[in-house]
């Protein structure tokens, strides 16, 4: 019959298909074992390309920032200025 298996269940939710896991596992060697010539290749870039391959491993080490809205204009005068001192010395601290 079209379809069935030895395995009536299925794969069991969220396990990967072994093609995919085998090309996942060879992808990393691949990118373990070149991992020398990308350094060295990072090394000859021009500053700013530099910079630009940072940010776009970074966006695979860190999780993306969410943009947050403050709507100000129900604030007093007084609040707001509280919100910037408070911006600016978290901003001066990291620094």
């Amino acid at each position: 019959m079209k379809g069935q298996t030895n395995n009536p269940n299925g794969r069991p939710k969220g396990v990967p298909n072994k093609l995919t896991s085998d090309l996942k596992s060879r992808i990393a060697q691949i990118v373990e074992n070149g991992f020398e010539n990308v350094e060295s290749d990072l090394e000859a870039l021009e500053a700013k390309d530099r910079v630009n391959a940072y940010l776009k491993f970074l966006e695979y080490l860190l999780p993306k920032q969410r943009e947050t809205k403050i709507d100000v204009s129900s604030l007093s005068d007084d609040e707001v200025e509280e919100l910037l001192n408070k911006a600016l010395n978290k901003v001066n601290h990291e620094n």
